[in-house]
């Protein structure tokens, strides 16, 4: 039993801290804690009541904390991730279990003496690039970043691969329900988080990945107030869409590829659908970047998009490719060094089951299935 002292007032004061940033109500959080009634986590939160070892480490996991948030003397701030939701969705529950991943691939990367990548894609960019024709300035940095990464003539096929491991960004899939498309961080201490909502199409989840990659170099450039939550298109919100189209739509490879859908000159809708499945992208994004390529007019494109017959073509020959390929909530990459700090003692079996969310019992069968079996990890030769 943790002793009363000058001390539990403080701990009282971080256990209601994490609950709040959670999203829990305190009868919500009760329950789920297995108290009888808010009464009793209330009197913990105002430490009036002593609390053992067993609650605490039920309420960091519930709570998305390591230990060290409670027991600790100086703790920082939470970092504050950029949402993109429709109106007041409320979304501490989510941000809380971003931020519980991040802090615990950053503790791999660090236990394993890894460098952070991503300032590579942070150059010295600020408001005077966007001064002055901000969308064309948004379109070849879109197309800068295409050329930097090496994302060949497809990027949507290596964009999540190359964020990953490249630049070692952080990206978390998680089922985000109706009104979330996802949201991004930029933290020196945790790095870079992406966040994006596996229940979208995969044409979807590219144009996001893409979209939120533009935030994250733009990071210092844009305050939180002037991007907004994309329940308006912001100027910046409006900058990260051209950015993606650019991007994921390199110019020189989107003409090659219309000449070759395209039959005698002629744009057909039929070509327009070809052209998004063979990027990955949104038939809207296709249209939009030939407008903005000068190949064909606004009005045109807006008039097939208001075109029952396309949305239903479109969604005929998409039929099997939504959610095809569905990515697991972790990536690879995490799952990778977390297996590689339990095979060198760096982290616990338990430590190791709660950042996989497994059961202890499966920790053996997972090693084996991610490729760690003890005769794959013997050493072969002096890297």
């Amino acid at each position: 039993m943790m002793s009363k002292g000058k001390g539990e007032d403080v701990l009282g004061k971080r256990i209601l801290a994490a609950r709040d940033a959670s999203g829990f109500s305190i009868t919500e959080a009760a329950k789920k804690l297995g108290f009888k009634n808010y009464q009793t986590l209330s009197a913990i939160e105002k430490g009036a009541r002593k609390i053992n070892a067993h609650e605490l480490i039920m309420m960091a996991r519930l709570y998305g904390r390591n230990l060290d948030y409670f027991l600790e003397s100086d703790v920082a701030p939470d970092p504050v991730p950029l949402w993109r939701k429709a109106g007041k969705t409320d979304v501490n529950q989510m941000q809380r279990q971003f931020l519980s991943f991040l802090e615990n691939y950053s503790n791999l990367e660090h236990l394993l003496g890894l460098k952070r990548r991503w300032k590579d894609i942070q150059k010295n960019y600020d408001r005077d690039d966007f001064s002055y024709n901000g969308f064309e300035q948004a379109g070849k940095l879109g197309a800068d970043i295409h050329n930097f990464l090496d994302l060949g003539s497809r990027p949507s096929l290596n964009l999540l691969n190359v964020l990953e491991n490249k630049l070692r960004f952080k990206i978390l899939h998680l089922s985000l329900g109706d009104g979330v498309s996802g949201a991004s961080v930029v933290d020196n201490t945790i790095g870079v988080g992406i966040l994006i909502n596996v229940n979208d199409a995969p044409w979807r989840r590219n144009f996001d990945l893409a979209h939120e990659l533009f935030h994250i170099i733009t990071w210092n450039v844009f305050s939180p107030e002037e991007i907004g939550n994309s329940t308006i298109k912001t100027r910046p919100e409006q900058y990260a869409d051209i950015f993606a189209s650019s991007l994921l739509l390199p110019e020189v490879h989107l003409r090659d590829a219309l000449k070759e859908t395209a039959a005698d000159n002629a744009i057909r809708i039929i070509d327009i659908i070809e052209l998004a499945k063979e990027f990955g992208v949104s038939t809207e994004a296709v249209l939009w970047r030939l407008v903005n390529l000068g190949i064909i007019k606004k009005p045109l494109a807006s008039k097939v998009l208001e075109t029952p017959n396309f949305r239903d073509l479109d969604r005929d020959m998409r039929q099997g490719l939504y959610g095809k390929e569905m990515p697991s909530k972790f990536p690879s990459r995490f799952i990778s060094l977390a297996c590689r700090c339990l095979m060198e003692g760096k982290i616990s079996r338990g430590t190791f089951a709660e950042y996989l969310e497994i059961d202890r019992a499966e920790i053996d069968d997972y090693l084996e299935a991610a490729g760690f079996g003890e005769e794959n990890y013997a050493k072969i030769a002096a890297a």
